[in-house]
């Protein structure tokens, strides 16, 4: 049985939420389009099983890193658009200028040749039941 959410989001975060969605919708649309006529004997498995095994090796030691509040693997994003390319997805409860950080909390750009996305979720809390 599906519940209704009703988070307590401002307008404004409503107003974001829609324009993610449609962007998303967009991304994925075209890719569709794009596979349709795409070569199937090209296949993103091996880059599929290398994002992954990266994932397993590194997911504690990102994780290790202030304000990190998961990890994922993902879809780069540049400019509030995915861009298609594959990536560990870092998610922090905010980001901060590379100034505020010390050296030892700056997340590497790219780890084993996969590329880092730094994601900002806010807090995050349990749902009601």
């Amino acid at each position: 049985m599906k519940k209704d959410l009703h988070p307590g989001w401002s307008e404004q975060e409503q107003l974001e939420g829609k324009r993610m969605h449609q962007v998303w919708e967009q991304f994925f649309s075209e890719a569709q389009q794009t596979e349709q006529g795409a070569d199937p004997s090209l296949s993103k498995g091996s880059e599929d099983l290398k994002l992954s095994a990266v994932l397993a090796q590194h997911e504690a030691a990102l994780m290790s890193y202030p304000n990190v509040i998961g990890v994922a693997d993902g879809i780069r994003m540049r400019r509030g658009k995915p861009t298609g390319e594959r990536c560990l997805v870092v998610f922090v409860n905010r980001k901060l200028p590379k100034s505020k950080l010390r050296k030892s909390e700056i997340l590497p750009g790219e780890i084993d040749g996969i590329p880092i996305d730094v994601v900002e979720v806010g807090n995050v809390e349990p749902l009601p039941l």
